[in-house]
């Protein structure tokens, strides 16, 4: 029987060095060739180690490609999306997974065909069914983050933006507060040559306007875009109703309905009582400090590398729908 030594000879190194490399020690570090070496001398002798299993090739990195709709103009305005985008790098540097390619939609020259050359696929954002069923058709080992539509296809991460939108609503509605006002900003789903106009409700506006209707109460809703401008002037829209509270579908929004309200001479809470969405670091230093609904959106990114590694590696089949539970953080403005 060949043993350690023998290996040793004839790899050219150490017989402490080929037993560790033979043991898999994690904690010992040597170049990618010499490992390579000691295994392939260790084959061609069909060594086998005490355990009687035989010395297999190291693990393949898998790879992995991010799809998003999101531009980095648009993460540095709402980091909402730059947390799921940290929880995916995290979590595949956790697990030695390698984020291979990073692409931004639109892209007029995406070719479906090279989504192939991946081990699994993260997409961040809305695209249209056609952009999901061609993805699909090319590599079936793929995860979508924050589509709220039935996609029964398809492993999906969500948080319980519906379920907490409702939940803030009673709140309110129960200290005798009934003019509530939303303002949102438009989604169009993606194409590869840019937003499509397939229809598309937030759900967040969903949840408003089924709560309203429920209570019998006329919404006051305006949706536009998602820069803090457009909360400004979505905000100066709605005053000439004078809501007594306000939801705003992201915190960057928030910032410019601030600027509207201090315009007119309104006080926050006193006047109007204003909560928000994303719970980002700006929240917590607005002037008085802004409530909002916390997506756990870095957990959102690392659970989409282990649905892929979990279906890579047990062969799951089935799609799975993950929830993850919004919680509203409580601050000066709604108080």
């Amino acid at each position: 029987m060949v043993g350690i030594r023998k290996i040793a000879k004839e790899a050219g190194f150490s017989p402490a060095t080929v037993s560790r490399v033979l043991k898999g020690d994690p904690q010992f570090a040597v170049s990618k060739q010499t490992r390579e070496k000691i295994i392939k001398t260790a084959q061609e002798f069909d060594y086998h180690p005490q355990n009687n299993r035989r010395v297999s090739q190291p693990t393949r990195q898998r790879q992995l490609l991010v799809i998003t709709t999101h531009s980095l103009e648009a993460e540095a305005h709402d980091p909402y999306f730059a947390k799921v985008h940290d929880g995916i790098i995290q979590e595949a540097s956790a697990t030695n997974v390698q984020v291979k390619d990073f692409i931004r939609f639109p892209q007029a020259g995406f070719s479906f065909a090279s989504a192939r050359q991946y081990d699994g696929i993260i997409v961040a954002g809305v695209f249209t069914r056609e952009f999901y069923q061609q993805l699909a058709s090319a590599n079936p080992h793929i995860v979508l983050i924050d589509d709220y539509r039935y996609l029964p296809d398809f492993d999906i991460i969500r948080n319980s933006y519906f379920e907490e939108t409702r939940i803030v609503l009673d709140q309110l509605f129960a200290r005798g507060i009934k003019k509530i006002a939303f303002i949102g900003g438009k989604i169009m789903p993606m194409t590869t040559t840019g937003p499509s106009n397939d229809s598309y409700q937030d759900i967040r506006v969903k949840a408003y306007r089924s709560w309203m209707r429920d209570h019998q109460l006329a919404p006051m809703l305006s949706e536009r875009g998602w820069l803090p401008s457009d909360g400004f002037n979505a905000m100066n829209d709605l005053l000439t109703n004078r809501p007594q509270a306000v939801l705003i579908a992201s915190d960057q929004l928030a910032v410019g309905a601030y600027r509207a309200i201090s315009q007119q001479q309104l006080r926050i809470p006193e006047d109007l009582k204003v909560v928000s969405y994303n719970d980002s670091s700006i929240a917590a230093y607005l002037v008085p400090s802004l409530s909002s609904v916390n997506p756990n959106s870095l957990q959102m990114g690392r659970l989409a590398v282990k649905l892929i590694n979990d279906r890579l590696s047990n062969g799951q089949q089935t799609p799975v729908h993950l929830t993850l539970p919004a919680k509203l953080t409580t601050r000066e403005s709604s108080k």
